[in-house]
């Protein structure tokens, strides 16, 4: 197992509140937690399916609330991918709900800051049919969840034709800035249009076509573009960089950035 020297605690160190990945080190998630407690605000713990046979167990949920009291820990939470919310079947977008459900109701006594979606788009989806399969869910959701702890993600195409939608029914966003560079969004208007509606931030670094990789590698001149926005951003960031020393490396990069 790789070890990292003696670690900087970071805990309030940022206008935001910064989180790191619960799978940082090749263990469950109560030992990554415990791992970064002490350095960090909070930790983003990652749900990319939605079956109860791969969530933490019913101990594991109260030891992950007892490290949150502990260290005065906040969680947010990535929901479950492996079922589409924005679907165009509708019994498919039905399950998406469902396990979003279940998830909403686990969480719960964590009192997470935020629940992170995707809406996926599938390559070759019609564009209208994806637009009212994502409304429709949309819809669904902000009656089972306040939609204000909602955070919907920008993935690999372009989230501002779903703008108005998300704001009439009080959804927030997530802006993932690594998307909007690798995929080759439109950085300058997402960053208008959605950052007031923004309450969760990831950031990795992009280079030689791959994103979630440490800040370090990413050109100074995208990375330098990305500070006014940040250094005014005080809601919570998450440094989705998928190994410890990357990660690290990319916040302390971030912490010299910012001043």
């Amino acid at each position: 197992m790789m070890e990292l020297g003696p670690m900087t605690h970071y805990k309030g160190r940022f206008p935001f509140s910064l989180t790191v990945p619960s799978w940082l080190y090749p263990e469950g998630y109560l030992e990554n937690v415990a791992r970064v407690a002490p350095y960090v605000d909070g930790v983003e713990l990652l749900f990319f399916e939605g079956g109860l046979g791969s969530l933490p167990q019913a101990d594991e949920w109260e030891m992950l609330r007892r490290l949150q009291e502990r260290h005065g820990l906040s969680y947010n939470i990535h929901m479950p991918i492996d079922e589409n919310l924005a679907a165009t079947d509708p019994g498919e977008r039905q399950r998406a709900l469902e396990a979003h459900e279940r998830l909403f109701a686990l969480v719960a006594p964590l009192s997470p800051v935020t629940h992170t979606v995707h809406l996926d788009r599938p390559p070759g989806v019609d564009p209208n049919a994806w637009l009212a399969g994502a409304r429709d869910s949309l819809s669904a959701l902000s009656r089972l969840m306040d939609p204000a702890r909602i955070t919907v993600e920008t993935l690999d195409y372009d989230l501002l034709p779903l703008a108005d939608t998300l704001e009439s029914l009080g959804f927030h966003v997530c802006l993932d800035l690594g998307h909007l560079i690798h995929f080759g969004l439109p950085l300058a208007a997402t960053l208008e249009r959605l950052g007031p509606l923004c309450r969760m931030v990831h950031l990795h670094g992009v280079a030689e076509g791959k994103d979630h990789r440490s800040l370090s590698l990413m050109d100074p001149h995208l990375m330098d573009a990305l500070l006014p926005f940040l250094a005014s951003y005080t809601h919570t960031l998450s440094v989705e960089v998928f190994k410890a020393a990357p990660c690290f490396e990319s916040i302390a990069l971030l912490a010299k950035k910012l001043g």
